[in-house]
């Protein structure tokens, strides 16, 4: 038996509606589960990046997110999709998300090198947004 790919992964939340603005609202990613959710029948509320889930598990348990990442693939039609990047970067920055010192920077990834940066989600979890 082989693994051939990934189905999802569960991060903790303090607050999962500040989560899902995050997620959802500021990085566009559809909800999948809200109804379960609220009806008691899943412990999360899931997040799609092209046909995998994040599951947001809301906790009131003390957790650290230190050394921790999940990094997002964004498509774009630009050739050099720099300042499209900036330009979502800044759009980040005015609904007061942390962008970290220095970005974006070409990073080396799955996919080789290209555009990426790290921002910090409401939790402080970094997150990298990179263009593929």
């Amino acid at each position: 038996m082989d693994v051939v790919d990934l189905d999802h992964v569960a991060i903790r939340v303090s607050d999962l509606d500040r989560a899902l603005s995050f997620y959802h609202d500021l990085l566009g990613m559809e909800l999948r589960d809200r109804e379960r959710y609220d009806a008691g029948e899943v412990p999360y509320v899931a997040v799609v990046a092209g046909g995998r889930h994040v599951h947001i598990v809301p906790t009131e348990e003390e957790f650290t997110v230190e050394r921790e990442h999940i990094c997002f693939l964004l498509r774009s039609s630009e050739i050099d999709s720099r300042e499209e990047l900036e330009d979502l970067l800044d759009r980040l920055r005015e609904e007061g998300v942390e962008v970290e010192e220095g970005e974006p920077y070409r990073r080396y990834g799955a996919y080789g090198r290209a555009w990426a940066a790290y921002v910090r989600d409401p939790d402080g979890r970094r997150v990298e947004l990179k263009i593929h």
